[in-house]
């Protein structure tokens, strides 16, 4: 009884369940579906960075200035060009391929420059050139170079003569076309300003006269040495310089510190390289103090090179006192620090001002140039 009770039960609940609507499968809980494991990605190692290549430094080094280069030019002769410094016969050209400078007085109160070049073949234009004096002849000997000049006193001529200097004249010698030539453009400031020379004309007259293009006992000593850091052995600042010749010429530097190097100006306005149509500027200023003497009524002067003397090394922002010495007219300078240690130069090129007793150096500026 109870059997047939149970059975009519469960019929009567499908029959409720189907007149509803509802089907027999929705009454069975359907079993989620089971989600397959995405496939696993490898994951890509970083790659390992390819380290820069260290430069290889250049195998050499220029002598006059420490620059790297690619060949051994330490027995090769460098070159000393007289360069007209009067503000009528400004601006020079191809001062900025010298890799050192030199300013001295002149008669007159005028200064004139000698520049050292290690390479002058391709200078295009240099100049406008001028007449040597013997001190000038003296610093030529010191780097055991050839001479490049516009004529000359009398005594320098002796000087060169006495030492055997290689010199090529404008005024005087006779040599390839194009060694030396008169800018028409110069000329009308007068003759003397309007001399000019070519680099490989200069060394093609310099062979042809037999001079030899190298020192004779191999690499010369130079005196100088060169750091990275030649600023460090500085003490005191030197953002400014100006060095007072006299009462008519003077020269000012600003260092730039982007350039690391001191932007120069004289007459009142920046001292431009035709050439390049920029601003000179240099690593290196050395200020030397010498004994100066007039030895005639024209004003020439006697210039001491020798022996020795102080002076100023600035470089990096800095300067410090500093020695020179010179042991004889066929020696080269030698500079030291106040207590007998040598002078590292900074790497680049040098301006180098000497400056007689009367002449004056400051480092604060005084008014703008």
């Amino acid at each position: 009884m109870k059997r047939t009770l149970s059975i009519l039960l469960a019929a009567a609940l499908l029959l409720g369940l189907a007149a509803c609507g509802a089907d027999i499968e929705d009454l069975v809980p359907t079993p989620s579906p089971t989600r397959e494991p995405l496939p696993s990605t490898p994951s890509t190692p970083e790659p390992t960075p390819t380290p820069e290549p260290t430069p290889t430094p250049p195998p050499y080094t220029d002598p006059l200035s420490g620059e790297g280069i690619d060949e051994d030019i330490s027995a090769v002769r460098p070159w000393a060009i007289m360069i007209n410094n009067i503000e009528q016969a400004l601006p020079q050209c191809g001062v900025s391929n010298a890799e050192i400078i030199y300013e001295i007085p002149a008669e007159g109160g005028v200064t004139r420059m000698m520049a050292i070049f290690t390479d002058i073949s391709d200078v295009e234009k240099i100049g406008s050139l001028r007449s040597i004096r013997p001190y000038y002849a003296d610093v030529g000997i010191s780097y055991d170079a050839i001479v490049i000049h516009a004529g000359g006193s009398e005594e320098s001529y002796t000087e060169m003569s006495g030492y055997n200097v290689d010199h090529l004249d404008g005024v005087l010698g006779t040599y390839t076309e194009g060694a030396f030539y008169r800018d028409p453009d110069r000329m009308k400031y007068g003759l003397e300003h309007s001399m000019f020379s070519e680099g490989p004309a200069l060394v093609q007259a310099a062979q042809d006269q037999g001079f030899p293009l190298e020192h004779e006992g191999g690499a010369y000593d130079y005196g100088l040495t060169f750091s990275e850091d030649a600023a460090g052995q500085c003490t005191e600042t030197a953002e400014y310089l100006k060095v007072t010749f006299n009462s008519y010429k003077s020269t000012v530097f600003e260092y730039d510190a982007e350039s690391g190097k001191y932007l120069a100006w004289q007459y009142d306005e920046e001292y431009i390289d035709a050439g390049t149509g920029e601003q000179m500027s240099f690593t290196n200023l050395l200020v030397l103090n010498t004994s100066m003497s007039v030895l005639d009524s024209v004003g020439r002067l006697a210039v001491r090179t020798t022996g020795e003397g102080e002076g100023y090394f600035a470089c990096g922002g800095k300067y410090v006192p500093i020695k020179w010495s010179r042991a004889d007219n066929t020696a080269p300078f030698k500079y030291t620090l106040a207590d007998g240690t040598p002078l590292d130069f900074g790497v680049g090129n040098s301006y180098i001002a000497v400056i007689a007793p009367y002449s004056s150096v400051s480092f604060t500026q005084d008014s703008a140039q």
